[in-house]
C-alpha cells in the first residue's frame, strides 16, 4: 500500500518486525500509530468510498462478514474525527511523544548544526555494534564501579582532613572542569538519541532546552521514530544510556590515572556518582523518560500510561463496585502481564517515591534558603557551588517525582468524577 498524504494528514507504513502490519498517521503534526483496518477505512475515505464500501473492504480483508456501514461510521465519528482528521490541527488529540510535556521549548542546535557529527559516530548504532557494546561497557562499568568502592575512605579521609583546616577543596579547577562536564554528558545523552535515529534513516529534529514545570530539562526531537520497527526503536531509546555507559568508562579512566591528587578524585567521583544517578533514573519505567519508552516498544504497549490507569480502574471496580464504574476497556488488554506487572510496580513506585522521595525533597528544601544566605553573605566558590550542587540535586530528583505525580493528580480526579456521576 503506497503512502497517502493530503494537506490535512500523512499515512505511511511503519517497518515490519513481525507478521501485523502498523502505520503512522500524521495529522497536522500529531503522529498515531494505527492497525491495518484503520489504514483501510482512511484509505476508503480518500477514495471517496461509502461506507457500505468500507465495510466490504474489511470485510474481504479478514475473509468474514463483520463490518457494517454502521460500524465503519462509529469508527469515523469516534476514532478519526477526534484526532482532527476533517477539522483543524486545533481539534487534534497529540500522541505521547517523549517532548510532549516540555514547555517553553527553545533551540539549542539544530539539525542541519551537527549532522557533520551524526555521520562520524553513526556507524556505532548499528544493531550488532551497538549490542555488544552495550553489554560489554555495562558489565565493564559495573565490575570497574566495585573496585572504586576502596577509594571511598581516601576520598572520605581526605576531605575530613580539609573540613578540619577550614578548606573546601574548590578552587578554579573545580569551577571549569565539573559544570562544563555535566553539561557535556546532558548533550551527549540527546546526541546518543538522535544519532541511532539518524543510523536508521530518521532524521532528528533539534537539540534543545525546554521546561517541565519549573526544572529546565534537555531534549532531543526524535518523535518521527515511530515509522521504525521494534529492534531499531529500542535501539533509539537506548542511544542517550548508551553513549553515558560511555562516558563513565572515561570518567573511571580519569579518577584513576589521577591517583594521588585528591582535588581530581573527588571531581571525577562525583561526576561518576551524578552520570550513575542519571542513568538509573532514565531507565525507570514507571516515570516517563527513556526507561517508560523502553518498555512501552519492547512489550508492545503504546500509550503505557493511559493503559496502566485503565488497568487500575478495572481492579477499583472490582474491588469497590459502588463507587468505581468499570472503564470501557476499548483496545487494552487487562490480561496482559506485562501491563499487569506494570500497572503494579508503577503506583507501587509512585506510593514509594511519595513518601522517600518527599522526605528527601523536603530536607532539601529546608537547608535551601542557608544555602542561598551563605552563598550572598560570602560570595566564594565554596559557597556557591553547595548551592548549584542542591539546585542540581533538586532538577535530577525533582523532574521525575513530579511526573511520576501527574498522573495520581489524574486519577483522583477521574475518581471524583466517577463518584459524583
Amino acid at each position: 500500500m503506497l503512502p497517502l498524504q493530503t494537506t490535512t494528514y500523512q499515512l505511511e507504513a511503519i517497518e515490519q518486525a513481525g507478521p501485523e502490519r502498523y502505520y503512522l498517521l500524521t495529522i497536522h503534526g500529531s503522529s498515531y500509530k494505527i492497525g491495518e483496518l484503520i489504514y483501510l477505512i482512511v484509505d476508503g475515505l480518500a477514495r471517496q468510498l461509502t461506507y457500505q464500501e468500507i465495510g466490504s473492504l474489511l470485510n474481504a480483508s479478514l475473509n468474514e462478514n463483520r463490518f457494517s456501514a454502521q460500524d465503519v461510521a462509529t469508527v469515523v465519528q469516534n476514532k478519526l474525527a477526534p484526532m482532527g482528521l476533517f477539522g483543524t490541527s486545533d481539534t487534534a488529540i497529540p500522541k505521547a511523544t517523549p517532548t510532549g510535556s516540555i514547555a517553553f521549548r527553545r533551540r539549542l542546535v539544530a539539525f542541519e548544526q551537527y549532522e557533520w557529527l551524526l555521520r562520524l559516530v553513526k556507524y556505532a548504532f548499528s544493531p550488532t555494534v551497538f549490542f555488544s557494546v552495550l553489554g560489554l561497557a555495562l558489565l565493564a562499568n559495573v565490575f570497574l564501579m566495585r573496585e572504586l568502592m576502596a577509594l571511598e575512605h581516601y576520598v572520605t579521609s581526605y576531605t575530613s582532613q580539609l573540613t578540619a583546616t577550614g578548606e573546601c577543596g574548590r578552587g578554579a579547577t573545580y569551577l571549569l572542569f565539573f559544570y562544563p562536564a555535566v553539561l557535556f554528558i546532558l548533550i551527549s545523552h540527546e546526541l546518543g538519541h538522535a544519532a541511532a535515529s539518524y543510523r536508521f534513516g530518521v532524521k532528528p529534529k533539534e537539540i534543545g532546552i525546554g521546561l517541565y514545570l519549573v526544572f529546565p530539562v534537555l531534549y532531543a526531537d526524535v518523535t518521527e521514530i515511530w515509522r521504525l520497527n521494534k529492534t531499531k526503536r529500542v535501539i533509539v531509546n537506548l542511544g542517550g544510556l548508551y553513549v553515558q555507559l560511555l562516558i563513565n568508562l572515561l570518567l573511571i579512566w580519569f579518577l584513576v590515572s589521577n591517583f594521588g591528587y585528591a582535588d581530581r578524585i573527588t571531581i571525577s567521583r562525583y561526576l561518576i556518582q551524578l552520570n550513575v544517578a542519571m542513568m538509573v533514573i532514565n531507565t525507570i519505567p514507571f516515570i516517563k523518560l527513556d526507561g517508560y519508552w523502553l518498555y512501552s516498544d519492547l512489550f508492545s504497549l503504546p500509550n503505557l500510561q493511559r493503559q496502566a490507569s485503565v488497568c487500575l480502574m478495572v481492579a477499583g471496580s472490582v474491588l469497590f463496585p459502588r463507587w468505581i464504574r468499570r472503564p470501557s476497556l476499548e483496545a487494552v488488554n487487562i490480561r496482559n502481564p506485562y501491563l499487569i506487572f506494570y500497572t503494579i510496580g508503577r503506583y507501587v513506585f509512585l506510593l514509594s517515591l511519595v513518601w522517600w522521595g518527599g522526605q528527601f525533597l523536603v530536607d532539601k528544601i529546608v537547608t535551601y534558603p542557608r544555602l542561598i544566605g551563605d552563598a550572598i553573605n560570602e560570595c566564594t566558590l565554596c559557597t556557591v557551588e553547595p548551592l548549584l550542587k542542591a539546585t542540581l540535586t533538586l532538577c535530577l530528583f525533582g523532574v521525575p517525582a513530579t511526573r511520576s505525580l501527574k498522573p495520581v493528580y489524574h486519577w483522583a480526579k477521574q475518581f471524583r468524577h466517577l463518584r459524583a456521576s
